[in-house]
């Protein structure tokens, strides 16, 4: 049976209908993937806990990705399971390429990625793949405790019954702010919006087709930290599920070591991560900033606007105090000199897309919210922020204008998650309806439909009741025609002066 996508409410993963682990009959094969450096004790280890797996051996495989380690990693002779071994050349921390090797790499769908220092419990990888038997867009994340194994070998590992926590003489070291996040959302059901900051990269699972429609791993990353980070958002940005594995463990070779510098690595990372993750936690808020992937994509459709209006609208959207948006414009296609005249206007601008021939999901996937404004809206400052005040922790909000035209904003990942489904938004949470009065937001006047009229007006002089409501609408526009008044007074004044100081002279000379 093919998997199907979410479908739940948020990202409760309870509603899911999945096999219970004492009777789930695997019958899709899976491609562990484990990236390496440099730790052959510590890998010879992991694939002795591998053999242990209750998964029917012929159904999955072992793909080691080296690094670029000296000397190359040598898959051990003999060994019950199929294994296979990339290599790539080592040019700094590459962790993220050697991912996205490995799933290349892969012969299979399901992919379960496991650090080379893990070591998993014999139900590890049941855990998993019985999510990705029925899921299509889930993501598996592993919890891990970290405890002290030089006092272990491999075959001991090899031959214990029952969990491996009986081999360690020093007691395991939990990640308490992952428990803590988890205690904090219920484990991860909650309808909070960061909920992607639970994942470690250490273990996790994914389907191939899922993990390449995200993009797979962000090989940008060249340094330690952030790059799981960024892309459990994606996939929690494009609709995916996110579910923590508490029915199995992965024990973590040794205590953490060079946690300065590790945290010094990842302190500097966090500045490509504000880029790629829009979210409040890691970007600032400061006004001007633009970033690679914007927070708010805004869509206008002017097709019914005369050209001077679907400019203005627009600037208004950039102008607000909310500037971490784009603006796409349906301007349409009635008139070329239009639309050639909102193009020269707003195309060079690369925070602006006129007549966008990709759509929402596809060109900006990851960004947060959508906003669709319609052509009638005539709004004030400061939109964008109410929108998302409003908003609060639903998945859409719908204000319906005097004209009937809807003005909404929805998040993004529930957009991508109706694609896929077929259902509305709506079917994944809460949808707020808001009158367009709390938002200060009401319709302008029908535009002409006529296409010269639409463009000709452009060039028409402004009447005084248009140039004085500009002056007041703006600070700045109110102090720029307030000085000019004044110097054009007082340059009146002093050719008054001048005259009757010239006349004076003259007659004095007489």
């Amino acid at each position: 049976m093919r998997p199907k996508p979410t479908s739940v409410r948020y990202n409760d993963w309870r509603q899911v209908d999945v096999p219970p682990a004492d009777s789930f009959e695997p019958t899709d094969p899976v491609s562990v993937v484990i990236p390496y450096y440099q730790t052959p004790d510590k890998t010879e280890k992991t694939l002795a806990a591998l053999e242990r797996q209750t998964y029917p051996r012929e159904l999955f495989e072992v793909v080691v990705v080296d690094d670029g380690s000296e000397p190359p990693f040598e898959a051990p002779g003999e060994v019950p399971f199929q294994i296979n071994v990339a290599r790539q050349e080592r040019r700094g921390f590459r962790l993220a390429r050697a991912r996205n090797l490995g799933a290349r790499t892969a012969a299979h769908d399901i992919l379960l990625f496991l650090d080379s220092d893990m070591l998993p419990e014999a139900g590890w990888i049941a855990a998993h793949a019985r999510w990705h038997h029925v899921l299509s867009d889930a993501l598996t994340v592993g919890i891990r405790k970290s405890v002290a194994t030089d006092d272990v070998d491999a075959d001991a590992i090899r031959e214990r019954q029952g969990s491996l926590a009986g081999l360690y003489s020093s007691p395991p070291v939990a990640e308490s702010w992952i428990e803590h996040y988890l205690s904090r959302t219920d484990d991860l059901t909650s309808k909070d919006d960061e909920l992607f900051s639970a994942v470690l990269g250490a273990h996790f699972g994914i389907r191939r087709e899922f993990y390449d429609a995200i993009g797979g791993s962000d090989e940008s990353y060249r340094r330690w930290g952030q790059e799981d980070r960024e892309l459990s958002y994606r996939v929690y940005a494009h609709g995916g599920l996110l579910v923590p594995m508490r029915d199995t463990m992965a024990w973590h070779q040794g205590l953490d070591s060079n946690r300065q510098a590790k945290r010094r690595s990842s302190w500097i990372n966090r500045g490509k991560s504000a880029h790629r993750i829009p979210h409040w936690n890691y970007r600032s808020g400061t006004p001007g900033r633009f970033f690679a992937v914007s927070m708010f994509v805004v869509t206008l459709d002017a097709r019914r606007l005369r050209a001077d209006q679907a400019v203005r609208r627009v600037a208004k959207v950039l102008a607000d105090p909310v500037h971490d948006l784009v603006v796409r414009v349906e301007a349409g296609q009635t008139d070329d000199d239009r639309v050639e005249y909102i193009r020269n206007e707003l195309g060079p601008d690369p925070r602006v897309r006129v007549n966008p021939t990709r759509s929402v999901l596809d060109e900006f996937s990851a960004s947060a919210f959508h906003v669709e404004l319609p052509g009638s809206a005539v709004f004030a400052r400061g939109l964008i922020d109410r929108l998302e005040a409003e908003l609060d922790d639903a998945v859409e909000m719908v204000s319906v204008m005097p004209d009937s035209s809807r003005l909404t904003i929805t998040r993004m990942w529930a957009l991508h998650r109706a694609r896929r489904t077929g259902f509305a938004p709506a079917t994944f949470g809460d949808v707020r309806s808001v009158p367009a009065t709390r938002l200060r937001a009401t319709v302008a006047a029908p535009a002409q439909s006529s296409g010269d009229a639409m463009l000709t007006k452009i060039v028409r002089y402004p009447a005084w009741s248009e140039v004085v409501g500009e002056m007041f609408r703006s600070n700045r526009g109110f102090k720029r025609a307030f000085r000019a008044a004044w110097f054009a007074a007082n340059w009146r004044w002093r050719r008054l002066a001048y005259g009757l100081l010239a006349v004076c002279t003259r007659l004095s000379r007489r």
